[in-house]
């Protein structure tokens, strides 16, 4: 009966530990929120546009496919003729084994969540300028800031001895307009998808939160 009662007592205590560490991981995403970054930043007249998109609940940086700083058509070896190019980060199981959300399986998020994954960059081709919306802000970044969110981008491929990106196969036909490639980085609920993008504009200057493991973080200050 001790044993029993001992169990139970390991039980609750494990099940309140639990709801607590979420209660706090919530808690601090939204208290992170609304402590901002870059405070003073302010946007360029007349620069070089960027977007954000989030489809509620992941986030893409979207930079035009070639400027006269880079050509990504070139560093990814693109046939198809494109305006832009929508990236994404992110864990790499997910991305090639769940074609949609229903699709998902509990060890595939149970792994992504709670212990450090691979992870690949996902990037779609764009014939036209994104339509701006709740879900598609445009920001215009003078031509420091657009060079230092071009090399966040960039620097998150892996790429091999000839200095060339290493493009991923997916295991489903969902992804047919999208491209994969093997990333730098670990995937967690403490570096997720959102994190990714937050700091790619925080380092390039654009005020955006403390931390923002979900997209409604990193759209906060982004918002028009």
């Amino acid at each position: 009966m001790n044993i029993l009662k001992f169990i139970l007592h390991l039980a609750v205590k494990i099940i309140i530990a639990f709801l607590l560490a979420i209660f706090l991981y919530f808690f601090s995403a939204f208290i992170l929120t609304f402590i901002p970054v870059n405070s003073n930043y302010k946007e360029s007249d007349n620069g070089n546009n960027i977007f954000v998109s989030t489809n509620g609940v992941h986030t893409n940086i979207i930079l035009p496919s070639k400027s006269k700083y880079f050509n990504w058509n070139e560093f990814l070896n693109l046939k198809s003729e494109c305006k832009y190019i929508a990236f994404g980060w992110g864990d790499e199981e997910f991305y090639l084994n769940t074609p949609t959300w229903d699709k998902l399986k509990f060890s595939t998020a149970f792994k992504a969540g709670f212990s450090p994954t691979k992870t690949i960059m996902q990037t779609y081709i764009i014939k036209y300028e994104p339509v701006t919306n709740k879900s598609t802000i445009k920001i215009s970044l003078t031509d420091k800031q657009f060079n230092e969110i071009t090399n966040f981008v960039k620097s998150s491929f892996i790429l091999n001895s000839n200095k060339s990106v290493i493009k991923i196969e997916p295991n489903n036909n969902f992804y047919s307009k999208a491209y994969f490639y093997k990333a730098v980085g670990r995937y967690s609920i403490f570096n997720t998808c959102n994190n990714w993008t937050n700091r790619g504009l925080k380092k390039a200057g654009i005020k955006n939160s403390v931390w923002t493991p979900f997209d409604i973080s990193v759209m906060h200050y982004i918002k028009k």
